[in-house]
């Protein structure tokens, strides 16, 4: 029963990949291949690939250093100086590159998209590599220093090495992110593969050649989701029953702190301070009356859609949950490697897919329930991750007491598992419902005829450098996801930032 629903799940997964594949296959061999090779689309792969290079190198170097400081160092007010390093989780990149643009008029080009793409992810990779800091075996450092190593040598010889699969799957998220991203490179007029995806739906309407160009990017996604499957396979390979061990002392050098305490606020000024001032600015300086019913009218809209679409992903990520908790066999392997390369699909993909999909279905076209159907596709893996983490967290000794009291399998998982799993997963619906809210292409494809959220009406205003009234659109998005990036990242629930963080491995 369980292995027939998982197979439903992944065929719905699948539907984008199917559709592009078939669509593709209807444009003859030549055609397709003198579009690959014109030198236009090699220049476009060639900047999304030196964009997601160069986001990638600086998000893994400043994301470690920062998270390096926040674990080892003693830090003033240590605990709540977690919250400017990922509170521009809950900014979406086409926001950050709007008020920017607004701050510094001529804001353009390819190295403005690599500081707003830096900004956007840097706080998965600081996340990924607290979780995996958290992890460390402080008995090796120890060891390490007793023996005269330097901080550090201590750190590339003893911590790196032990934190590798979270650092890849902090990097694997901010690359995804930076190859799917469409609001900022078009608002910054950068021609990537998703820019040009979305004019040769727009433009042409060609959707056989936008579906030829869209699996030159699911290729290189899939590169990157294998890359960082090899690395975690080796790390496995090499990894050792770690024994328990009191936590390593903090470390208080001065320099070590001044700089981690320099990036942190340098980072929340470009992230945070100059965005907000910006909206708040253009806010109060704003002479257009603002319609309160329309700003209302698109944060419901944002709400029910983003939440219908975490409530579609959490149902359909319980089956592929259990599987992958319960037996690891091929097929589950199989489904966990086709899930992530669907998560590698952008949204400009995603939607291209099903409006051809949906446009077949009558009243499901251009529905909430198609675009919230879209949400749950594009972000299952984030849903299955925290499901299977969850299970796995529960005691397996637990359910053993449990059926030799004579429970049956649904009493264990109502009345053991479902109660001890339930934190780590409601934590995942709440990380799918703060991604679903800031998603962009598929919205704009999917959403019905008269259907505006926050996100495109910032987009309409945006677009046409009507920054003022796209102020508040900004502000109250900005505000309502506040509330799920806090609740990801309480001072006061440090666990949490490891079990988010798990769930962007």
């Amino acid at each position: 029963m369980v292995s027939t629903t998982a197979a439903l799940v992944v065929a719905l997964s699948l539907i984008p990949l199917l559709y592009l594949l078939i669509r593709a296959a209807q444009k003859p061999v030549n055609e397709s291949i003198a579009l690959l090779v014109r030198v236009k689309t090699l220049e476009v792969v060639g900047t999304t690939a030196l964009l997601v290079l160069m986001v990638v190198l600086l998000t893994g170097f400043f994301g470690l250093v920062i998270a390096a400081g926040l674990h080892f160092l003693e830090l003033p007010a240590k605990p709540w100086l977690v919250i400017p390093a990922v509170l521009p989780l809950a900014i979406p990149s086409y926001v950050f590159t709007y008020t920017w643009i607004a701050f510094a008029p001529g804001f353009s080009g390819f190295f403005a998209a690599v500081l707003i793409l830096f900004l956007t992810t840097l706080p998965y990779v600081t996340l990924a590599s607290l979780a995996g800091f958290a992890r460390v075996d402080a008995s090796q450092i120890e060891v390490a220093r007793s023996l005269g190593l330097t901080y550090p040598k201590t750190f590339f010889k003893v911590v790196l090495p032990q934190i590798k699969t979270h650092l890849s799957g902090g990097l694997l998220l901010a690359g995804l992110y930076t190859m799917s991203d469409f609001g900022a490179v078009s608002l910054l007029n950068v021609d990537t593969l998703t820019v040009t995806i979305q004019n040769m739906y727009r433009a042409s309407y060609d959707r056989t050649a936008a579906a030829v160009i869209s699996l030159v990017l699911i290729v290189l996604s899939a590169l990157f989701v294998f890359a960082d499957e090899n690395i975690r396979r080796k790390q496995q390979a090499g990894v050792a029953i770690k024994t328990t061990t009191i936590k390593s002392a903090l470390i208080k050098r001065s320099s070590y702190v001044a700089t981690t305490s320099a990036l942190i606020g340098v980072y929340a000024v470009l992230a945070i301070v100059i965005p907000v001032y910006v909206l708040l600015s253009r806010f109060f300086s704003n002479t257009v009356e603002i319609s309160w019913q329309l700003l209302l009218q698109a944060s419901f809209s944002t709400i029910t859609v983003a939440l219908l679409g975490a409530l579609i992903a959490l149902l359909l990520s319980i089956p592929l949950g259990i599987l992958l908790t319960e037996r690891s066999n091929r097929f589950s392997q199989f489904s966990s490697r086709l899930i992530l390369i669907a998560h590698a699909l952008p949204g400009v993909v995603v939607g291209l897919a099903l409006v051809s999909f949906g446009s077949k279905l009558g009243p499901i076209y251009q529905s909430t329930f198609l675009l919230a159907f879209a949400y749950s596709l594009l972000f299952l893996a984030k849903s299955i991750a925290s499901m299977s983490a969850s299970l796995r967290a529960v005691p397996t000794g637990a359910k053993e007491v449990a059926a030799t009291l004579g429970l049956n399998r649904w009493l264990v998982l109502k009345n053991v598992v479902t109660p001890i799993a339930f934190p780590g997963i409601a934590l995942g619906a709440v990380l799918v419902f703060l991604t679903a809210m800031k998603e962009l292409p598929a919205t704009l494809m999917l959403r019905p005829t008269g259907f505006e959220t926050l996100a495109t009406q910032i987009w309409s205003y945006a677009a046409i450098n009507r920054f003022n009234e796209a102020a508040p659109y900004a502000l109250i998005l900005i505000l309502i996801a506040a509330i799920p990036t806090f609740i990801l990242s309480r001072p006061d629930k440090s666990d949490r930032n490891e079990t988010h963080a798990e769930l962007v491995g």
